[in-house]
């Protein structure tokens, strides 16, 4: 006679109303971390291109080719860690990446022409992209849900944070040790890594509980948030949102349910910002000093100053969205960000208002960047929360990679910053239209009745 099944314990409803406890705050500095090590070695080539177009002779506007690779590798990866992370597991999913891009951004350093950068960034490329939608994803599925966004915000400041380093290798390590250097640090440093993500941050629990109800592992993790629950070994451990039993692609749900207008929106969003963002880390440094003729000290100093603002943004703007609406919110950074870029265009790069509007710029483009992972996050359901983000991630990949063309083509002939940068404000303000329409959206679905269950709270 087959025994009856244990009690049901609600995942959801546990983790919702928990206070931030320290099992949270090392998974969130542990995301952090890999944030940071995936950020830093995603930009260091646009922070060191000039000295390597020096070194081989060469114009920095025909490296363009290492952009559009690396771009491509994004791409590339997300089709492929995205629904593997969602079948197999976010920790596993970072681990194989960290060791991966860590191993080929270490052999970035020998590399002797063109070609070869342009191979290796390619397949680094493929293993950055699992780092994003696995870590915004284990956040969100651990934060209590009136903290979600604002804690999302925390850990992308690790990605933001990358610029300081960048800075720092400027400043210092690019003069003494080439660029050379800047890329052996950044492939020690996600292999210094591994050790730590492999014994201190455990698996998402709502993962878990969506694959495996049973899976006795649950609780033990349950307990180090709130010492006092007691189980008897034969619980389920199920989620309000239950994960879908039909065999099909988690990407397919992304367009079903009333969810493929808002899936649309935060594409175009993703799009326009990413061709911004990658745009600008990919040709600012040239621009500085091909163009304004600024040193690389100075350069340094206004990618401190908006790399602080960045961090200052990107750790409250889930706060803000949480507390006045993630659309709102939202699309507010998105229409600051461009005002201020077009500021730039009139500005003395070299003198204070450049500082000024540089830093502001920081403050709105990061807030924006931190907050389109947050509404990401919080519009799909566990079972293709990875996907959604990291499909969201590969779409403004494409943007990535129109952006340093762009910028190529900007720099040819005799550019000027008034042109580069005003062009640069407009998609900007196109991405914060495109957030702005989901108040539409969501009053349409309300309307209708048809908003699926775990996208209500990212389109309000």
């Amino acid at each position: 006679m087959a025994s009856a099944p244990g009690p049901s314990f609600d995942v959801d409803a546990f983790l919702d109303s928990r206070r931030i406890g320290s099992l949270h705050i090392r998974v969130v500095i542990i995301l952090a971390l890999i944030m940071l090590v995936d950020g830093y070695d995603i930009f260091v080539v646009g922070s060191v291109l000039p000295a390597i177009a020096d070194d081989w002779g060469i114009k920095p506007n025909l490296l363009a080719g290492v952009f559009i690779a690396q771009q491509a590798g994004l791409l590339t990866g997300v089709t492929v860690t995205g629904p593997f992370a969602d079948r197999n597991g976010r920790k596993t999913t970072l681990l194989a990446c960290l060791a991966c891009f860590g191993i080929s951004t270490f052999f970035v350093s020998f590399v002797r022409t063109p070609f070869e950068l342009i191979a290796l960034r390619f397949v680094s490329a493929i293993f950055f992209s699992g780092a994003l939608p696995n870590c915004v994803a284990m956040v969100s599925e651990i934060a209590p849900k009136r903290m979600r966004a604002g804690l999302i915000s925390v850990v992308f400041c690790g990605y933001t944070g990358a610029s300081f380093i960048l800075a720092w290798v400027l400043a210092f390590v690019l003069e003494p040790f080439g660029w050379r250097g800047a890329f052996i640090l950044g492939g020690a440093m996600p292999l210094i890594l591994l050790p730590i993500v492999w014994f201190f941050l455990p698996e998402s629990i709502r993962f878990r509980a969506g694959r495996n109800p049973a899976d006795p592992r649950i609780g033990g993790l349950l307990r180090q948030i709130d010492p006092s629950l007691r189980f008897r070994g034969d619980e389920r451990f199920v989620l309000e949102t239950k994960p879908r039993k039909e065999k099909t692609r988690p990407v397919t749900g992304l367009f079903r349910d009333g969810l493929l207008r808002i899936t649309l929106l935060v594409w175009a969003g993703y799009l326009l910002a990413f061709l911004v963002n990658q745009l600008m880390s990919s040709w600012d440094t040239t621009i500085f000093h091909h163009v304004a003729k600024l040193s690389y000290k100075h350069i340094a100093l206004l990618g401190a100053c908006r790399t602080t603002a960045g961090v200052i943004g990107t750790a409250t703007a889930g706060f803000v969205m949480d507390r006045f609406g993630a659309t709102r919110s939202l699309s507010f950074f998105f229409l600051l960000a461009s005002v201020l870029i077009g500021g730039i265009a009139f500005s003395d790069l070299g003198g204070t208002s450049g500082l000024i509007l540089f830093t502001l710029t920081g403050y709105a483009m990061n807030s924006a960047l931190g907050g389109l992972n947050a509404i990401a996050a919080i519009t799909y359901p566990p079972q293709m929360r990875v996907t959604g983000v990291a499909w969201g991630s590969g779409i403004g990949r494409i943007g990535g990679m129109l952006g340093p063309v762009a910028g190529a083509f900007l720099l040819s002939g005799t550019p000027n910053t008034t042109t580069i940068y005003l062009l640069t404000a407009v998609p900007e303000a196109l991405a914060g239209i495109a957030i702005l329409a989901m108040i539409w959206v969501r009053r349409s679905a309300a309307a209708r009745a048809a908003t699926p269950a775990g996208a209500v709270e990212a389109i309000s």
